[in-house]
């Protein structure tokens, strides 16, 4: 789950930092009020394609940051082919430089940005206007099935504790 977002140095933002809550955090506003480019910020530090433009002006270089609680997403194996720290709270950033170079980091350890795209599918997923494709992915339904039974498993476990004492 997304916890806080950074952003500096992006396009109009100079700084910019915001934390989520628990659940569905959906981002509204009339037009011309920046959720396009915040949505932006957030598909450069998935991996999307950059472009050096994006950086602000008088600026070298843009970061975006986030946090993500990763506790329930059973990544450790993900971390560990990887050779990347696993931590509950993972952190992820992506810096852009003027010159149209940019680096990926997960926990404070470079990645290629392959690894981003792929890390980043089982984060967050961002619906805007007519955009759906999640619901294609065989993978998501799996997924989805495997953190219900998780939950219940967990309620059965704590149950039985109950019972039990």
């Amino acid at each position: 789950m997304l916890q806080k977002l950074e952003i500096r140095n992006y396009i109009l933002i100079d700084e910019l930092s915001i934390e989520f809550n628990d659940g569905l955090s959906i981002i509204t506003g009339e037009t011309g009020s920046g959720k396009s480019i915040l949505l932006g910020a957030i598909n450069q530090l998935l991996g999307k394609r950059i472009d050096h433009k994006i950086v602000g002006p008088k600026k070298d270089k843009c970061t975006i940051e986030a946090i993500f609680n990763i506790s329930d997403y059973n990544l450790k194996n993900f971390f560990a082919h990887n050779d990347l720290d696993y931590s509950t709270d993972t952190i992820i950033r992506r810096e852009i430089l003027r010159n149209g170079k940019s680096r990926a980091f997960i926990n404070d350890s470079p990645v290629k940005i392959e690894i981003l795209k792929r890390i980043s599918s089982y984060l967050i997923d961002i619906h805007s206007q007519n955009q759906n494709d999640i619901l294609s992915y065989k993978s998501f339904f799996y997924n989805l099935i495997d953190f219900f039974l998780l939950i219940r498993k967990r309620k059965f476990l704590n149950l039985k504790k109950y019972l039990i004492n």
